[in-house]
């Protein structure tokens, strides 16, 4: 996979041989500017009156609310659905060998691995076909349809193999909200497997939890006060604040998935967004009174409500990954590792390519099952590609400590490092000793000690059970510690 221009495929020099994703980027971006410009022009010609005209003219054509609630009449089952999505098939503009077969299986399997992600509501393949039967009016045909997001691409020819360009535009405001570029050798091209491959890689980055959609939707949504939420929106910041560690996202989840749940008992993301942000409210303290932030095992009472949030999710919807991975999350805090396999297992069945629930593996990986556990999170990794967390890093680099390998820890731990985050330095600190860096890992925990001053290894040691370590990892840990001089 390769974030690089295209520089080695041939290029095209006539305009009129141009494929149809470059045209229809070119067309988005006019429609962007004209966007932008309208409402400019409203304000400053027409003054306040002129700009909300000329807003209302544009909401009525792409500012449509995104986000739907179906409800199953049979057992009263809420869904808050997302953005729709439509797939154009991914063009071949180059005539080469294989190529035109390879193209269509990746936008087979992208938009059928989008559709795993249930938040979204992906337009059937014919649907979106068919908006090309309209030529450049394409982008007026999926506007028309009320598609929100427009997800086109282009393959072409790069040495013996072949280069994928996959793109996402916002047809709402006009712009490309992400852009990718991944590559096949040979084999891959001839074989088809890479297809696969990129349709699965594109669709997490896209689709996934959080995508170039859900942070996109984040965006637009993240200065609204919290009884402006839609119910699609409360969703989005529990999963992207829990991913960023963002306070403010999870502070707003925190108390817009409880208004949700009680006004929509049956709504199953409902309930799995409120688990979510209890889960890291637990993990955090965020949002909790001091001494409950100071003390982890204060806050353990809190396993309780995250279960139960989980079960009503996964009992709503028994067959939803979304409902499925909030539940294995929730059973991992009984701390138990074949229950907690189980239920990461049944997730995975529903959609193996979702980063956020592979990511889950690092929890299986601090429970012992360091390999398994740690090959997940390494798979979310790449998957997810620049939407990843910081916190996912922290499954290789404990694996790497734990096995004596401490230089290729502290290099993972890198990757989860937050100079305002105080675990970050305690990570730190119980890992320089191992290097003989005993100077270094005293200056981290003076960094720790000044965001938490009244940290102790004790509380090291209860942060560490909260998330299920083993006694002997601990040990291991608090002797390094003592090393660094952190207090008792």
């Amino acid at each position: 996979m390769a974030d690089t221009p295209l520089n080695d495929a041939p290029k095209l020099n006539d305009s009129k041989s141009a494929s149809f994703s470059t045209r229809l980027r070119l067309r988005l971006g006019k429609l962007g500017a004209i966007i932008a410009s309208v409402a400019a022009v409203g304000a400053v010609v027409g003054g306040l009156a002129g700009y909300w005209h000329a807003w209302d003219i544009l909401h009525s054509h792409v500012g449509r609310d995104t986000t739907t609630t179906t409800t199953a009449a049979s057992t009263g089952l809420i869904v808050s659905k997302g953005p729709s999505v439509a797939v154009l098939p991914v063009s071949s503009p180059i005539a080469a060998p294989g190529l035109g077969s390879f193209a269509d299986r990746v936008t087979q399997q992208l938009a059928s691995s989008l559709g795993r992600f249930s938040t979204l509501r992906v337009i059937p393949r014919a649907t979106a076909a068919n908006f090309l039967k309209e030529g450049d009016d394409a982008i007026k045909a999926a506007r028309k349809a009320q598609v929100d997001y427009l997800v086109s691409g282009e393959v072409h020819p790069l040495g013996g193999g072949a280069r994928a360009n996959i793109h996402v535009s916002d047809l709402r405001t006009g712009t490309e909200i992400w852009s990718k570029s991944f590559d096949a050798n040979a084999e891959g091209v001839q074989t088809e497997t890479s297809a696969y491959e990129i349709g699965d890689a594109a669709a997490v980055q896209i689709g996934g939890y959080p995508g170039a959609i859900m942070n996109a939707d984040y965006s637009q949504s993240q200065n609204k006060p919290v009884f402006e939420l839609s119910p699609y929106e409360c969703i989005v910041h529990a999963v992207v604040g829990s991913v960023r560690g963002l306070s403010s996202a999870i502070l707003k989840a925190l108390e817009c998935s409880k208004r949700l749940t009680e006004r929509q008992p049956n709504n199953a993301f409902a309930w799995s967004a409120r688990a979510t942000v209890l889960f890291n409210q637990r993990s955090m303290g965020i949002g909790l009174p001091s001494d409950q932030i100071q003390h982890t095992d204060k806050r353990l009472y809190l396993n309780e409500e995250i279960l139960r949030g989980a079960t009503r999710a996964v009992e709503l919807a028994p067959d939803d990954a979304f409902a499925q991975r909030t539940y294995a999350l929730a059973m991992s805090t009984k701390c138990q590792i074949h229950l907690y396999r189980q239920e990461l297992e049944k997730a995975l069945a529903l959609n193996s390519n979702d980063a956020r629930t592979l990511s889950g593996g690092m929890w299986l990986a601090f429970m012992g099952d360091w390999d398994d556990g740690t090959a997940m999170a390494e798979k979310a990794i790449r998957l997810a590609g620049p939407n990843a967390s910081f916190a996912w890093w922290l499954a290789p680099a404990k694996r790497h400590w734990w096995k004596g390998e401490y230089q290729q820890a502290l290099e993972d731990l890198r990757h989860a490092y937050l100079e305002g985050f105080w675990l970050s330095h305690l990570d730190q600190a119980y890992a320089l000793p191992f290097l003989g860096r005993f100077d270094e890992a005293k200056a981290e925990v003076g960094k720790l000690l000044k965001l938490r001053p009244d940290f102790t290894i004790r509380e090291a040691d209860s942060y560490y059970r909260m998330f299920c370590f083993q006694p002997e990892y601990i040990e291991k840990m608090n002797s390094a510690l003592r090393q660094a001089g952190l207090p008792e």
